[in-house]
């Protein structure tokens, strides 16, 4: 299994505390495979529908609407890694912040 650290399709920001990322994703499009290593939020800035899909082979499929936000909290012993596919017909768009510190 292969972790990407590049966890969107644009870095747009970057310093000691924070790293700020750009995910757009055309209609069947997909964000690699991806490990979030520190805690992070996103909010979606264009909704769709989209899949998780995660490293053991399960996947979740959703729709995310404008203005959405969630937190994850990662602990020191979290894995959790995953995918980001559009399934939909609408691109979507998320800005995710990782919080560095």
């Amino acid at each position: 299994m292969t972790e990407n650290i590049v966890v969107g399709t644009r870095l747009l920001f970057e310093n000691e505390r924070i790293r700020v990322w750009d995910i757009t994703l055309e209609p069947g499009e997909t964000l690699a495979l991806h490990r979030h290593r520190t805690t992070y939020f996103y909010r979606c800035e264009a909704g769709g529908t989209v899949r998780v899909g995660f490293a053991d082979g399960s996947a979740q499929t959703y729709e995310s609407p404008v203005d959405e936000v969630h937190f994850h909290e990662i602990g020191p012993d979290d894995l959790v890694v995953h995918d980001l596919a559009n399934v939909g017909d609408t691109t979507v768009r998320f800005t995710t912040v990782e919080l560095l510190d």
